[in-house]
Formats: structure tokens, sequence, C-alpha cells
């Protein structure tokens, strides 16, 4: 019995796990449902078609001022928005509280320069049934190519598996 354990633990440390893959993002194709709306700044609906061009690329982040780990990572989505002036990044928050109030966390955040939607009733979110937040996907002609649940961190690792997913 000793002699299996002992094989049984070699091979747990040599078989390599999913989850140490190097990407930080998740190869995906979904097609957005055009007729979702979301609501800007000054609390006016538009169709999320009107919002993402078809010719450019958006990082589109999904947050809540009350989770703790989007608090951590929107200065990091800002930093990547300063640094890379072709990335085209939204944070959407699937937040109950006013919008009002969103944008004062954001500004108190020093983050309000990001471009904010609200998605109060979560209905973009569900219908991409996404687990939890954070999450940050990556958009292509109006199609999520890739996503990331959990923390994003901007560094030249990250910024370099968008540019691959991107070109």
């Amino acid at each position: 019995m000793f002699n299996s354990l002992k094989y049984l633990l070699i091979l747990l440390i040599i078989t390599p796990f999913p989850s140490q893959s190097n990407s930080l993002f998740q190869k995906t194709d979904f097609k957005i449902n055009e007729n979702i709306t979301l609501t800007d700044e000054k609390n006016i609906k538009k169709k999320l078609s009107n919002i993402l061009d078809i010719n450019s690329n958006y990082i589109v982040n999904f947050w809540a001022t009350w989770c703790i780990p989007c608090k951590k990572e929107l200065p990091d989505l800002k930093k990547m928005k300063i640094d890379n002036k072709d990335l085209k990044v939204i944070i959407i928050s699937i937040d109950k509280k006013s919008i009002k109030d969103q944008l004062n966390f954001l500004k108190k955040n020093k983050v309000n320069e990001l471009t904010a939607y609200f998605d109060q009733n979560m209905t973009f979110f569900k219908s991409l049934k996404l687990r939890g937040i954070p999450t940050t996907l990556l958009i292509k002609q109006q199609k999520i190519i890739a996503k990331k649940e959990g923390i994003f961190s901007y560094n030249q690792n990250s910024l370099e598996q968008i540019n691959n997913f991107f070109n």
C-alpha cells in the first residue's frame, strides 16, 4: 500500500494541472445579442450594438462597488487605458446602487476616466452565463473572443496576451 501511495504522489507531482496554463484568458467565440441595452452615465439606455463599433476591439470588465477584487483591479484597467490609447476599455457595473452613487464611487477611487455603463438588471451579464465578478471580456467585431473570470492584473504578460487575441 505504501508503494501505491508513493507512485500516486509522484504522478500528481509530474502531471501538469490545466490551471497552470500561461494564458490568462480563455478562448471563446460568442456573438453578442445586439438587442441588449445598457444605461450610460447620463441614465440613457443604449443598445449594445450602438456602443460597440464593429471595427474596434474592446476590453469589457464587469464589476460592482461591493466587489473587493473589482475595486482592486479598476486602477489596472485605468492604467492600461492610459498606456494603450488604441485599446477601448469599458466597465459595466451590475450593482443595484444608483448610477450617481456608482459614479461617485469611481471618482472617489480615481478611476472615473474609464468609460462606464450600467447593467443593473444584469441582462447582459446573465445573457453571457457568467459565473461571477470580476470578469473581463475581449470583444472583436462584436463577438466575445476571450474571457477572464477573476481579478485582472495589467502587466506586460497580460498586454501581450490581449494583443495576441486581437491580432
